[in-house]
C-alpha cells in the first residue's frame, strides 16, 4: 500500500505529566513530522514545554492545561474541539495514553470512504524496559508480549473531519457518558468505550464510510498488573477482569446505540 505526505496530530491526555517519559520518546523516532497535542487534566500541575523538549519531541507543539480536571472521556474530547477552533492543519488524528506508545506513525494512502484505521499492538505485561526493544520493523508477535488488533480509539488513525463530528457527538450525551462510567467502581477501558461509540456513530451517520484493518503493529500497550491506578482507580478488578470489560463495553454500547438513533 502506498503512503503520501499527510498531515497527522498526535494526541495525547494525562494526569500524571510522569506518565509522558514513557509515550513522548518514541515519537521522535517515528512522528518528526506530525503535530503533538497534549492535554494535561492536572490542574496542580504546569505541563510547560520545556519538559516535553527535554523528553526529546522537536516539531510542532501545542500544550493545553485544564483549569479543571475533566476526566479521560472529556480530555479527548477537548483535545478535538481545540484542533478545531486553533485549525490545526491535519489529514488525520492519532490517540496515545500517556503510559503507551506509539511506535510507527506511518499514514498509509487508502480511499477517502476510510473513516479510520485498525493495526496491532503489543501488549506488554511483565516489563516495562522491553517497549525499548520494540521498533516499527518488529513483527514477531510473541518476544516480548502478546500482540493482536487493536479495537481501540488509542493507536487508531481516525479521519479529522470524522474525529471532530464525533467530539460533538460525545460533547451531547457527555453527561450519561459520565453517569455510566461513575456507576462502575473500575476504571472503564476509555479507549474501546470510545472506539465502540466511533463505530456506532459512523455506522448511522456516514453508512457510506468503513474503517480497515491493516496487518502492522504500530502501538504498544502497557498494562503491568491489576493494581495498576489512574485516575485513582484501579484498572480492573483482581479477577474477572474479562468480564467486567464485556459488562462495561455491552452498557455503552447500549447507550450508543440509542443516542445514534436519535441523531
Amino acid at each position: 500500500m502506498f503512503t503520501r505526505k499527510q498531515g497527522l496530530v498526535i494526541a495525547i491526555t494525562t494526569y500524571d505529566i510522569d506518565a509522558l517519559r514513557i509515550s513522548v520518546p518514541p515519537l521522535r523516532r517515528c512522528a518528526r513530522d506530525a503535530t503533538l497535542v497534549i492535554h494535561n487534566d492536572n490542574p496542580n500541575v504546569e505541563l510547560n514545554r520545556q519538559f516535553i523538549r527535554k523528553l526529546g519531541w522537536r516539531g510542532a507543539l501545542h500544550i493545553i492545561n485544564s483549569k479543571n480536571n475533566l476526566g479521560e472521556f472529556e480530555s479527548r474530547i477537548a483535545v478535538l474541539e481545540y484542533i478545531e477552533r486553533e485549525k490545526i492543519p491535519c489529514d488525520w488524528v492519532i490517540f496515545v495514553d500517556d503510559d503507551d506508545a506509539l511506535i510507527d506513525a506511518t499514514v498509509p494512502d487508502v480511499s477517502e470512504s476510510t473513516f479510520a484505521i485498525i493495526q496491532n499492538a503489543t501488549t506488554i505485561s511483565d516489563n516495562i524496559t522491553d517497549i525499548f526493544k520494540i521498533t516499527p520493523k518488529w513483527t514477531a508477535g510473541s518476544e516480548y508480549g502478546k500482540t493482536g488488533a487493536h479495537f481501540d480509539i488509542t493507536g487508531t488513525l481516525i479521519r479529522r473531519d470524522v474525529a471532530i463530528e464525533f467530539a460533538n457527538f460525545m460533547r451531547e450525551i457527555l453527561p450519561e457518558v459520565s453517569k455510566i462510567a461513575h456507576g462502575f467502581k473500575y476504571r472503564v477501558p476509555v479507549g474501546a468505550v470510545m472506539w465502540v461509540g466511533l463505530k456506532t456513530f459512523m455506522r448511522v451517520r456516514h453508512p457510506e464510510m468503513s474503517a480497515i484493518y491493516m496487518n502492522q503493529t504500530n502501538y504498544v500497550s502497557i498494562k503491568l498488573g491489576h493494581d495498576a491506578q489512574k485516575y485513582g482507580l484501579r484498572a480492573v478488578p483482581v479477577t474477572s477482569a474479562k468480564t467486567f470489560n464485556s459488562n462495561v463495553i455491552k452498557k455503552f454500547t447500549e447507550m450508543f446505540e440509542r443516542a445514534a438513533a436519535q441523531i
